[in-house]
């Protein structure tokens, strides 16, 4: 009862911002559109049901978010740190199948992809991140709303030079990096 009420609070402070409504850049509504807010079944939603049988609606919910991400970018490689990574990485590989899994970055590699979660060392791994970016990365950090701490994180990122786009969804954000996007944080209801 408790995660619905909150839901809908969350939904009624968004609901317009909800499928791209005022993104004005193509390249952020086309992203919206089709990977944030897809709402058609995926081929592989009913066989991770079955293999991951044990997710929370919340988390589901994200774990499908992270499948149409890794389907959309296909990186090589992707870096995951936090809680619920086997899950995670479940369904990032049931999106890609060429993607592998790295727990740290080399000097020399970039990051093609990453998933970090707010617990524990999150700042160091973002800026180890950031130094090995190229416009091409995606970065999805989790629980950015969880505390006043995270909250400051997650706008210290919105107003880092070096990320380009931002996507608020509440329960995770999404930074990209290519400088050549007019750089603009997006509210969105998901």
């Amino acid at each position: 009862m408790k995660y619905f009420i909150k839901r809908a609070i969350v939904w009624l402070t968004r609901f317009t911002h909800s499928r791209g409504f005022g993104v004005q850049s193509p390249t952020a509504y086309r992203f919206l559109r089709y990977v944030v807010n897809e709402h058609y079944p995926y081929y592989a939603y009913d066989d991770m049901l079955k293999s991951v049988p044990e997710l929370d609606n919340r988390r589901r919910k994200l774990c499908r978010l992270y499948f149409r991400i890794a389907n959309f970018r296909q990186a090589g490689k992707w870096l995951i740190y936090g809680e619920d990574s086997d899950a995670y990485a479940k369904y990032i590989k049931a999106g890609s199948n060429k993607s592998l899994f790295v727990s740290d970055v080399k000097d020399g590699e970039t990051v093609e992809a990453a998933l970090i979660s707010t617990r524990a060392n999150y700042k160091s791994v973002y800026e180890e991140i950031v130094a090995h970016s190229d416009e091409k990365t995606i970065l999805v950090i989790q629980h950015i709303k969880r505390n006043p701490l995270t909250r400051m994180f997650w706008n210290s990122i919105v107003s880092d030079q070096r990320t380009g786009i931002t996507f608020d969804l509440y329960y995770c954000g999404i930074v990209m990096f290519d400088k050549k996007v007019h750089k603009q944080n997006y509210k969105v209801n998901f």
